[in-house]
């Protein structure tokens, strides 16, 4: 079976700065991304409603650039130390989750690119097979988010097959097919024969834990559904009607 590689590689200050700029910016209810960026670089508590766009900016790339060039070390050693924790697991995981899913990983993706930086969130590239990481993550937390991220890659695979109205757009935030695809990695990723490989307790955004629909957790049930011993196709649609019958009459606790 054909399964691709990731290749941990240093971010670049560009690439490193750039990400900090839009994730400053990024207006997300559910991730609450400019808290992170904020406690990640202190000193953008700095900024007040009298700066610019281009003030911050400018902020940020002195704040950024500083810190790269201090830890720029680190961020190389931690390069090759996440190539070595993953190698053990890359094969194993990848050719069980198509499995799982019973779809294969695109014949043309070879490669899965993650861009070790200086970054409080990890986002994740659909369309080029590639994600960002951050220093600093213990073995268990590295092994979580790269098997959550790939997920993502190879989910959609399955997802064009069973939605293929479904446009490209919809796969990422705000929308309904997005919240899905995250939600459903903690049933995915802690299922038995997955959680064997990676040895880790899965989970997925906070927010999503407090939903509630008719006095029940939402996730609670999605998992139930994930446990059914039947077809994954039948868990994917069965799953969808209810996350989107549910968000569309969300309660919190």
């Amino acid at each position: 079976m054909h399964t691709p590689k990731i290749n941990f590689r240093a971010m670049t200050l560009e690439e490193n700065t750039d990400i900090i700029k839009w994730a400053y910016f990024e207006n997300n209810d559910s991730l609450n991304i400019n808290k992170f960026v904020i406690e990640y670089f202190p000193k953008l508590k700095d900024i007040t409603s009298d700066y610019s766009k281009e003030d911050i900016y400018s902020l940020i790339e002195k704040v950024v650039e500083n810190d790269y060039y201090k830890y720029e070390t680190k961020i190389n050693d931690e390069v090759k130390r996440y190539n070595s924790i993953w190698e053990k697991y890359n094969d194993k995981y990848f050719i069980e989750i198509s499995e799982y899913l019973k779809v294969e990983w695109p014949k043309e993706i070879d490669n899965i690119q993650a861009s070790v930086g200086l970054i409080p969130i990890f986002p994740r590239h659909l369309d080029t097979f590639s994600f960002e990481i951050s220093t600093n993550l213990t073995e268990e937390n590295l092994i979580h988010n790269c098997a959550h991220e790939t997920l993502h890659f190879i989910w959609f695979e399955k997802w064009k097959k069973l939605y293929p109205e479904c446009t490209r757009r919809e796969y990422d935030s705000p929308y309904t097919p997005w919240k899905y695809s995250e939600m459903v990695t903690d049933p995915i990723l802690n299922s038995s024969k997955i959680n064997n490989i990676l040895n880790v307790k899965a989970y997925t955004y906070k927010s999503f834990y407090e939903l509630m629909y008719k006095d029940e957790s939402v996730m609670y049930r999605l998992k139930e559904i994930y446990n059914q011993n039947i077809p994954i196709e039948e868990k994917i649609v069965s799953g969808f009607d209810y996350i989107d019958l549910a968000l569309n009459n969300e309660k919190t606790r």
